[in-house]
């Protein structure tokens, strides 16, 4: 039995992937393949635990509700020490986290003529410090067991600079540096570490958007997308690929091609 720990549990990809992994994940209609349990301990069968964190409680006791194998925490994740107390409780209740899926995130979309500094600062405690937090209190339990699966949910968004994304973007790139850093550290320690990006995704937060996003996901699909990943060896997973493989071209373009085609296409330049 695999014990599952998602911050953001209670809405968009945080709630699919916890309804998905207490059903039981399958991949592509197929069992998952059995992973090393060293360092990617997802199991293939039925009757996973799932620990959630979130701020809406509502949302958590429903979930609670729907399956007898969830276990929904009222938890900021800007909030250190409460972060630390839900991950121990968790652990202490249902025994070792073997993998953990840090997702909790806004988006605010901003204009860039008017900076408003409390908006970023507040994308920043939540997107990165938030992972942070976890992190603090799972990686030493981690190592000590040298296993488990730290899986960091990022964005495409950071991998470069993009309209309306002065305060998300900025926070998604550093989960990426962070994750690559730490990955020196955590895998010779049995501690596998993956940071997963997708593109467009259906939520509360993207229904702001007021321009065209190009393969746009359901949340379902995007957290199967990522149940998929996890079961697999690649360090930063991306999808859908036929929108990631033209941000990614983008990634390695001179800036002055880079900003001429994405003002173009966005319409500010």
């Amino acid at each position: 039995m695999t014990h599952y720990f998602i911050t953001g549990g209670s809405a968009g990809i945080g709630a699919a992937m916890a309804r998905q992994l207490c059903a039981g994940p399958k991949s592509n209609g197929k069992r998952l393949r059995k992973p090393q349990p060293e360092n990617n301990p997802l199991s293939p069968n039925e009757g996973n635990i799932v620990s959630a964190i979130a701020r809406r409680v509502d949302r958590l006791d429903e979930m609670s509700k729907e399956f007898s194998n969830f276990h929904g925490q009222p938890c900021d994740v800007t909030d250190a020490d409460a972060v630390a107390t839900a991950i121990n409780h968790a652990t202490t209740t249902h025994g070792a986290i073997d993998t953990a899926i840090l997702n909790a995130g806004i988006y605010q979309p901003q204009d860039g003529l008017n900076i408003d500094p409390a908006a970023y600062a507040r994308h920043m405690d939540v997107n990165y410090m938030g992972v942070v937090n976890a992190l603090a209190t799972l990686v030493p339990a981690m190592v000590k067991r040298g296993a488990g699966h730290l899986v960091i949910i990022s964005s495409v968004a950071g991998w470069r600079g993009l309209p309306k994304s002065a305060a998300y973007g900025p926070t998604k790139a550093a989960l990426i540096s962070l994750s690559e850093s730490l990955y020196f550290e955590l895998k010779p320690k049995g501690v596998n570490i993956q940071v997963i990006c997708p593109g467009f995704v259906e939520s509360e937060a993207t229904a702001v958007n007021d321009f065209d996003m190009p393969g746009l996901m359901s949340a379902d699909a995007a957290a199967q997308a990522i149940i998929d990943a996890m079961a697999s060896d690649e360090f930063m997973p991306h999808f859908p690929k036929s929108f990631t493989r033209s941000m990614s071209m983008l990634r390695y373009l001179p800036d002055k091609l880079f900003f001429k085609i994405v003002g173009k296409r966005t319409g500010y330049l």
